[in-house]
């Protein structure tokens, strides 16, 4: 299979382009890039990024420009990063919540295109002459707009508008070609983790709802469909399932991946936020969510769940489960240990749930017949290495320099001998709507 690196160079092979502006709010695309092909970034722009290891970014530290709030769970992620990038330039957003599913472009309009200009018209790159047009490379989609020098934007994480609300100001400069596809952004990593012991952690709470056959199922916050269309291949039964889903942009990419499984009958999707939800009452007989909860008003999306889900109907919900710590299956000193344990993960909204109040709000909501509980979804390093790429990278970068080299050296003797395993917990509750 072509890496990552591969896939863009033929991409920009094809437009006839040498040397690019690159944008992109999913550090590891700019890892691999960085890493691999240098010589072919002429800035480089990092919207909310996640912590990194900053040793390839070296040589461009003075063609780099983060973007970034200063609240919310990523608010102390790029003042560390300018500790050892001092060079590096920053837009600092007042009062914008800084995490994976922030809307930073739309909410921030005004200051991230005329921050991005600025940064950009310092940088000189020629003019190049592409011409409207869209098309797919190496599985990489793309759409090309405007004429100047050339500006890649890729894929913004989990934010719902990606950069869509200044691309046409930008093409009035710049050459821009939007990249997407199921290589980049978060699809890979929504996809990937389907493959592992997230599955399995999916899979029970499935069990646990009792899925009828006949009975219609809804998925709010589908991502890249890829429960959705493990549940249609599970169930294996005429259940209509339909995934909703904010974010425009991963919602193509989960009807692109469900036409390519041949799913497109058994699976529709539509556009439509948690907390209100553009469904009638009680329209389904069993409404899941995975991991989604964490990221709005907790309590306003499972009163939108009860208010679709039918009387007698199940409703099973999973969240990331920041109250327990993850287990690693590596040789660390207890105080290397203790550290890696203290690191943050994704985080969470001011009003959203990522702990054991989840049982709390189902009773609260009027559910009742509560199952489940706590999970760990497991993981080796054959079996989901990319999950591994990123727990580890995160988890290093958030630990003082000599706990993040101890932990760099087990993680690397544990894959080398075979025996790297860790899981990652959730919380998971599934309740029926009273008769």
């Amino acid at each position: 299979m072509l890496t990552l690196d591969a896939r863009f160079a033929q991409l920009l092979d094809h437009l006839g382009l040498e040397r690019v502006h690159l944008a992109a709010g999913y550090v590891l695309d700019a890892v691999t890039l960085v890493r691999a092909m240098p010589e072919r970034i002429g800035s480089l722009t990092l919207l909310s990024p996640t912590r990194f290891f900053v040793e390839p970014f070296r040589p461009l530290e003075e063609r780099i420009l983060f973007i970034s709030g200063d609240r919310g769970p990523g608010a102390d992620v790029v003042p560390g990063l300018l500790e050892d990038l001092p060079r590096a330039r920053s837009l600092r957003l007042s009062e914008q919540v800084d995490a994976a599913w922030s809307d930073t472009v739309a909410d921030r309009h005004d200051e991230v295109l005329n921050g991005l200009v600025e940064f950009l018209g310092s940088i000189s790159l020629p003019q190049v002459h592409v011409g409207s047009t869209d098309g797919e490379v190496a599985g990489i989609t793309y759409r090309v707009v405007g004429s100047g020098p050339p500006l890649v934007l890729l894929p913004v994480s989990l934010a719902r508008s990606q950069w869509d609300p200044i691309v046409d100001e930008l093409a009035r400069r710049y050459t821009v070609i939007v990249a997407g596809g199921p290589f980049l952004g978060m699809v890979p990593t929504l996809e990937a983790r389907m493959l592992g012991g997230y599955q399995s952690v999916v899979r029970n709470v499935l069990e646990a709802a009792r899925p009828q056959p006949g009975e219609k199922l809804l998925e709010v916050g589908c991502g890249s469909g890829a429960v959705a269309r493990h549940l249609a291949q599970w169930t294996g039964a005429d259940n209509p399932i339909t995934g909703i889903d904010v974010n425009t942009y991963l919602l193509r990419e989960a009807a692109n991946l469900t036409r390519q499984q041949g799913l497109s009958a058994r699976i529709a999707y539509q556009v439509g936020d948690a907390q209100s939800l553009p469904l009638p009452d009680a329209a389904f007989d069993v409404t899941l969510s995975f991991t989604v909860m964490e990221e709005v008003d907790a309590d306003r999306m499972l009163a939108e769940l009860v208010r679709v889900t039918r009387p007698g109907g199940r409703i099973g919900v999973v969240v990331r489960a920041v109250d327990m710590a993850p287990w690693f299956n590596l040789e660390l000193t207890e105080d290397a240990r203790r550290a890696v344990h203290a690191v943050g993960g994704a985080g969470k909204e001011d009003d959203g749930c990522a702990d054991a109040s989840l049982y709390r709000r189902f009773v609260a909501a009027g559910l009742h017949d509560l199952v489940m509980g706590p999970q760990y979804g497991g993981d080796t390093a054959a079996r989901s290495p990319e999950r591994l790429r990123m727990v580890s990278g995160r988890i290093g970068q958030g630990l003082a320099p000599g706990a993040a080299q101890e932990f760099r050296e087990a993680v690397k003797r544990a894959t080398s001998a075979g025996t790297m395993v860790w899981a990652e917990p959730y919380h998971c509750a599934v309740g029926s709507v009273a008769q």
